[in-house]
């Protein structure tokens, strides 16, 4: 039979392998079966449906559609080795042959051989049920990892009269070893039928025992007057004069999470057929319960991240300049940024150096999140105070560049391109730090104004940048963009070349600016932003749009 998988190939949970039961779910929301964490994902995006024998891909409504292989789809049959594309996350589909698992078993069939234990006439066979049910029905309810693996412990080593236990998950990378409780790194234990917190270490096990069940995951009796040579050798059971074990695996949904291991070096406390088959009963239940209650606490701790991150977006804005002058006789000023995550590495700025001057930054940190917000808010706090000191641009680059290349990690840098406006007679001296070139707009047209004269700031220490320099006329406008406009992308399909993606380009701002020339700022932002959407349609664009725009009045307003 063949089994169907999808594999995470980038992004944050890059390599994750989720398989398809009956049924998979791929989308943003938390409800979801491979839930990722990308702006272009639909809450619900696509559904993947194993149908007699083969795999189906159908779309659940998205505002964005998905690609299978490059191309737009709504449903499809999917092949082994197909790529999809959900926003920038890449998923690929993998089928390989299903190995029959003789030795998995789950509650539901345990059920029945304790039932016919009872008809047997054993009499404990209908105590150990009701301790099953009653353990079931107990960590059903219990989303708090430790607390859960305490009542398992308890519970069934009640049951089946046990002194001597305890809970051992495995290592997801390995299964020879034995590690404690991911949540408070104890060893969950029972010795003298007491419960206790034990240091790795402490309790002594067989541990031929365990790492036979965790490597075949089968669950395993040991008596010591029965003729099993193997496990009669080993030393660990020699050592300890262990008279009987009990030891199951804590299945999870995909994978062996631990074991749960009881033992007695007591003749007169040995375990039965019917102890085992309770505990392999509780072994089921329970890795789903503690896989259940690890989602849980994940989920949780994702919206606690979420809400933090909202707050921080909220916070980021906030260092944003938002009171433009509306009817100043010199000029005209407006400019958006729209991250593609909630924080996102794009900023500009505006401020007044006097009565005849403004100053105009715009710049692009390396990198997305916390990081690059708290980079540029470093900057932003450092800028506003150089350059109310009527410092010229490249002045200002390299006094940033000293304070980011000494409080710069991790090798984030950031892009700036920082211009400042005589009012007077609309002269403009410009330094650009390894930044997109402005656009400037003439009723003649349009051009490009100040390349890059030097690499990004935060990189290297005593960097000099040079001055460009024009001259605007009354009307005149000067437009600066952040690469996320340029590089904005629309899938295609060209009969002459095979998929790509095209990127709105600088030659389609200039364009823009050209063709609104006679318009004021905000309405050329306003409608650039358009133009970025629609070109991207269905898709949003991948990384944040910023700009920023002024347009010079000239003296003829101010007189």
């Amino acid at each position: 039979m063949q089994r169907g998988s999808i594999v995470q190939e980038n992004g944050e949970f890059a390599g994750k392998r989720i398989p398809i039961v009956n049924s998979l779910i791929i989308g943003r929301d938390i409800d979801c079966d491979l839930m990722i964490s990308d702006k272009s994902a639909s809450r619900k995006h696509i559904e993947i449906k194993k149908e007699e024998g083969v795999f189906r891909l159908k779309d659940m409504g998205s505002l964005n559609a998905s690609l299978v292989n490059g191309v737009r789809v709504r449903e499809c049959l999917l092949q082994n080795g197909d790529h999809i594309q959900i926003g920038d996350i890449i998923l690929s589909f993998q089928i390989e042959e299903d190995k029959a698992n003789t030795t998995m078993l789950f509650c539901e069939d345990l059920v029945p051989k304790i039932i016919t234990k009872q008809s047997q006439g054993e009499s404990k066979s209908k105590e150990l049920l009701q301790a099953v049910y009653a353990l079931m029905n107990t960590i059903s309810s219990n989303y708090e990892t430790c607390s859960l693996i305490d009542q398992i412990l308890e519970m069934t080593m009640k049951a089946i009269h046990a002194k001597h236990g305890a809970i051992f998950f495995a290592k997801e990378s390995t299964k020879e070893e034995l590690c404690p409780c991911p949540v408070c790194n104890h060893i969950h234990m029972i010795e003298g039928g007491k419960l206790r917190h034990a240091n790795p270490g402490e309790i002594k096990i067989s541990n031929t025992v365990a790492k036979q069940v965790l490597n075949k995951g089968e669950s395993i009796l040991y008596l010591h007057d029965r003729e099993e040579q193997e496990l009669n050798n080993a030393q660990s059971i020699i050592f300890l004069q262990l008279r009987s074990i009990i030891c199951v695996p804590l299945r999870g949904k995909y994978r062996i999470l631990g074991i749960l291991y009881m033992d007695s070096d007591r003749p007169s406390n040995l375990y039965t057929h019917e102890d085992m088959l309770l505990s392999a009963a509780v072994g089921n239940s329970a890795g789903l319960a503690l896989e259940n209650a690890q989602m849980h606490q994940q989920i949780l701790e994702k919206k606690r991240m979420d809400q933090e991150i909202e707050h921080a977006g909220i916070i980021q804005e906030g260092f944003l300049f938002r009171e433009w002058p509306e009817k100043d006789k010199h000029f005209e000023v407006y400019g958006e940024t729209r991250p593609a995550k909630i924080i996102g590495g794009d900023f500009y700025d505006f401020i007044r150096q006097d009565e005849n001057h403004i100053g105009i930054l715009i710049g692009d940190v390396s990198g997305k999140g916390m990081p690059a917000a708290l980079f540029m808010a470093q900057l932003l706090a450092s800028f506003r105070i150089h350059a109310r000191q009527s410092l010229s641009p490249d002045v200002i680059l390299r006094l940033l560049n000293e304070e980011m290349v000494k409080r710069s990690q991790r090798g984030m840098f950031c892009t700036v391109c920082y211009f400042i406006l005589d009012l007077q007679n609309g002269n403009i001296t410009c330094a650009n730090a390894g930044h997109h070139p402005a656009i400037l707009s003439h009723k003649t047209g349009s051009e490009l104004f100040a390349q890059a004269s030097g690499p990004p700031i935060g990189i290297l220490p005593e960097i000099e940048w040079k001055i460009s320099e024009a001259k605007l006329s009354s009307g005149d406008a000067i437009l600066m963009i952040t690469d996320g406009i340029c590089e904005a992308r629309a899938f295609q399909k060209s009969s002459e070349t095979s998929n790509l993606f095209q990127e709105y380009g600088i030659e389609s701002v200039r364009q823009k600016a050209q063709d609104m020339y006679s318009e004021p700022p905000r309405k050329l932002i306003e409608e650039l932003n358009r133009n970025v959407q629609k070109h991207c349609f269905p898709m949003l664009p991948h990384d944040d749009c910023t700009s920023i725009a002024v347009k010079y009045l000239g003296c003829r307003h101010a007189c």
